[in-house]
């Protein structure tokens, strides 16, 4: 029994660390320990060269110090204030939440680096807050300048940090969706292979089945202007200010139309049909004809079947475009 308890507390513990926005605050604290540690070590400064070996001591004390400070504050920040760094989150954000971590940080580290210098100089760690009966904040507001200034140069770094982690999340993402595309492509291909194969019977069935699909009806602003079409053989819509061009599979040969009619018109008459989304504001998509997503700065774009056009999807849209794609792709 214990060691199945181990077992699943190990797991619980790797689960953990896997998550971006856990082990992201993690990473952060140790690149700024290191980088205190070297900027005290090359530095010297507070008249540490006067203490001899004993200064060594200190600056690990003070690196060890900001890496705690640093990894509680970030956890804290993260699940308490709600400001995970969670690439899933539109890259802007994470730079904010980033900025916050360090704003909540600076005032409790100098605190703590305060009671530091207050055991490692004074007679008493309260001896730098407490002195004569009066409380100073002197020791303190020197502090909270040094960690500021510190901590205005590492932000820097973890700006930078936050978008290639970002891209880099984004790549990876994109790369297993590509990977469940290609294998439902060859799904599918098996499935047409199989279809053609069989009796004529049951190709009349199938077509009987077809002809049952729902329909998808539009109607343009001029007179004698309309379209109709099964809604699953809609590639693609692209709005072109007043206009709309209409992409569609007709006989397995990918054929186009344009109407005048506005997109916010499409959407009303294109109900309840999940596979087709909006993924940018001048195109509606269906999911089913993706075939490969792309990314891009920080945003995605999709390659439709039958096409040679890139769709872009937006900033806003990516998160549910990208959803829906997995979901689809999970049910089949």
């Amino acid at each position: 029994m214990k060691i199945e308890e181990t077992k699943f507390y190990d797991q619980k513990l790797r689960q953990w660390f896997c998550e971006p926005k856990n082990i992201r605050p993690v990473r952060e604290s140790v690149i700024g320990a290191l980088f205190v540690f070297l900027l005290l070590g090359l530095t010297l400064p507070f008249n540490l060269e006067d203490m001899g070996e004993g200064r060594y001591v200190y600056i690990v004390g003070m690196s060890i110090i900001t890496m705690v400070v640093s990894i509680v504050n970030g956890l804290f920040a993260t699940y308490a204030l709600r400001l995970p760094l969670d690439p899933k989150l539109p890259l802007r954000k994470v730079h904010l939440n980033s900025l916050l971590h360090y704003v909540v940080c600076i005032p409790f580290l100098a605190f703590w680096l305060t009671v530091y210098g207050g055991y490692y100089f004074c007679d008493h760690p309260l001896d730098p807050w407490w002195h004569g009966g009066v409380i100073h904040l002197e020791y303190y507001r020197h502090f909270l300048y040094y960690v500021s200034s510190v901590c205005l140069f590492l932000y820097i770094g973890t700006f930078v940090r936050n978008r290639n982690w970002y891209l880099r999340y984004q790549l990876d993402e994109v790369r297993a969706i590509n990977e469940l595309l290609e294998q439902r492509q060859i799904e599918l291909s098996e499935k047409e292979e199989q279809r053609q194969s069989v009796e004529d019977v049951g190709v009349g069935e199938e077509k009987e089945e077809k002809a049952s699909e729902p329909m998808l009806r539009l109607v343009g602003n001029v007179s004698n202007s309309s379209i109709e079409i099964p809604a699953s053989a809609v590639i693609y819509i692209e709005s072109m200010a007043n206009y709309a061009d209409i992409w569609y599979l007709d006989n397995d040969e990918p054929r186009h139309k344009m109407l005048r009619i506005t997109l916010k018109q499409i959407k009303e008459n294109i109900g309840d049909h999940a596979f087709l989304v909006q993924c940018h504001r001048a195109f509606i998509v269906n999911l089913n004809f993706v075939v490969a997503m792309t990314s891009r700065n920080a945003g995605y774009q999709l390659l439709l079947f039958g096409t040679e056009k890139l769709i872009p999807v937006s900033r806003n849209n990516a998160a549910a475009v990208k959803e829906q794609v997995l979901s689809l792709l999970s049910h089949g």
